[in-house]
């Protein structure tokens, strides 16, 4: 016998097929076309960094509730969710959109107070957000799909300024500094079977896979003493710090090609005064690497570089380590749905796989435990993360993103779900319970001293010197 999606369409003719329902939704978010456009330049003008987009959470809140969907707030302390249900017993499908902006006190829109900026496209995505949910919530398709949608406002993707996070992870606010990693931690997407987004980009394509990393923020305790006066006195920690720069700029070429490791950071302390031997140093570093393991082997690697050059000089170090971002992995089965959409709206668009990427992003712990969809859009020019980062395609920004992460859902909820069943069935590569212990292995603090108790004895016996040091 044979009742399957066509026989009940056979039994039920009102039933819409996807072709029609995918033509309700497109149709449903041009004519909200104005709306979206708003909300993103309003968005734009208003940017604001991670865990503290309030007004940006409230308005996707606002969009929400317009829908008449009910909605929880307070997640990873700005996100919000919202639920769509269809028929019973398919799998839920997140729609995720990023709250914050990031640091370029140079952009055109950029916060004149914060220097926070919508230099990397967040804005566009959460009118992709705003769009599907619109589209999906009226255009009276949802009955003919089974399953559910979690549309998630997310916040704090881009991990600046660190000694914020440090403070809320202090206070035991947040766990995680990724708003995605804050948002596992707290259970949102332990209902969730899959997920999808779309970012800002040159043009339209899906990445392979992204690195992950891990910060460390790293501090040399030496002691102070004259530099010119009695320099043996010292025990210098910025020379501990390049000591440990070397060490590991020396081993690079014993890593592994296909592990794509990157080490890069920045000296944030490097001393008081020129006359002074440095007796504190201090550096945020970025350890990426393409897999977990390879993350966890770089890191270790720069913490005996850290060890030994404390040892070398008879200083201390300490390594905090903050957590970064698992490694992105892509799923084909979800780029190849959405690169059809795209060629729905435009037949000559390419919508290529480019590999990996050296750069990292939160999807990459969704994408730990579920199938996910992190594709790029066009409608954009300028560098991401740069000044000149702006719109200038709306329609290919805002409003065309919407329409195909709609049209992506009929495609896995359609048919009693039979894609999204297929693809929700892929394993990925960690559970949740997996993947909150590899985290909590990266976390922690490291601590080495090898200070004597007369800090001279580091350096041999000091002559006594006379005079007032200048």
């Amino acid at each position: 016998m044979n009742n399957g999606p066509d026989a009940q369409k056979r039994k039920n003719p009102a039933m819409l097929t996807k072709d029609q329902m995918k033509q309700r939704v497109c149709e449903t978010i041009a004519a909200q076309r104005d709306r979206l456009v708003a909300l993103g330049e309003d968005i734009l003008r208003h940017p604001e960094l991670g865990y503290r987009e309030v007004r940006t959470g409230a308005l996707v809140q606002d969009v929400f509730q317009s829908l008449g969907l009910p909605v929880q707030t307070g997640l990873g302390i700005t996100g919000c969710r919202a639920d769509l249900n269809g028929q019973p017993g398919g799998p839920r499908l997140a729609i995720l959109g990023e709250l914050d902006g990031i640091v370029v006190p140079g952009h055109p829109f950029a916060d004149p107070a914060t220097g926070a900026s919508h230099a990397c496209g967040h804005h566009a995505q959460i009118c992709a957000l705003a769009g599907a949910a619109i589209a999906l919530a009226t255009s009276g398709v949802m009955p003919e799909l089974t399953g559910s949608i979690a549309f998630l406002a997310v916040p704090s993707e881009e991990s600046q300024q660190l000694e914020y996070y440090q403070k809320l992870l202090a206070e035991q606010r947040i766990h995680f500094c990724g708003g995605k990693s804050q948002l596992i931690y707290e259970g949102v997407f332990n209902d969730i079977d899959l997920a999808m987004m779309i970012h800002a980009g040159p043009a339209c394509f899906a990445p392979a896979s992204f690195n992950g990393f891990v910060m460390k923020c790293i501090t040399f305790h030496g002691h102070a003493a004259h530099a010119g006066l009695q320099p043996e006195l010292g025990i210098n920690a910025l020379s501990m710090l390049r000591m440990a720069i070397n060490l590991w700029d020396a081993q690079r070429d014993t890593l592994r090609d296909d592990d794509a490791v990157r080490l890069h950071g920045v000296i944030t302390d490097g001393g008081t005064a020129v006359n002074v031997v440095p007796a504190t140093a201090k550096m945020e570093l970025q350890v990426r690497a393409k897999t977990p393991d390879a993350v966890q082997r770089a890191a270790d690697l720069v913490d005996r570089c850290v060890q030994a050059a404390a040892l070398a000089f008879g200083g201390a170090a300490d390594i905090e380590n903050i957590l970064g971002y698992m490694p992105l992995r892509g799923y084909p089965e979800l780029d190849r749905i959405h690169g059809d959409n795209l060629r729905r709206l435009a037949p000559q668009e390419p919508f290529p796989n480019t590999g990996h990427r050296g750069s990292s992003t939160d999807m990459g712990d969704v994408s730990m435990i579920m199938p996910i969809l992190h594709a790029y859009c066009d409608g954009f020019a300028g560098k991401a993360h740069g000044a000149d980062f702006l719109v200038t395609d709306p329609d290919k920004a805002y409003v065309r993103p919407a329409q195909i992460l709609a049209m992506n859902a009929i495609d896995l909820l359609a048919d009693g779900a039979a894609a999204g069943r297929a693809i929700a069935a892929l394993q990925p590569p960690m559970t949740r319970e997996h993947y909150l212990a590899a985290m909590h292995r990266l976390t922690g603090r490291k601590q080495f001293d090898f200070r004597t108790a007369d800090p001279a004895q580091a350096n041999g016996p000091a002559e006594k010197r006379f005079g007032n040091p200048r």
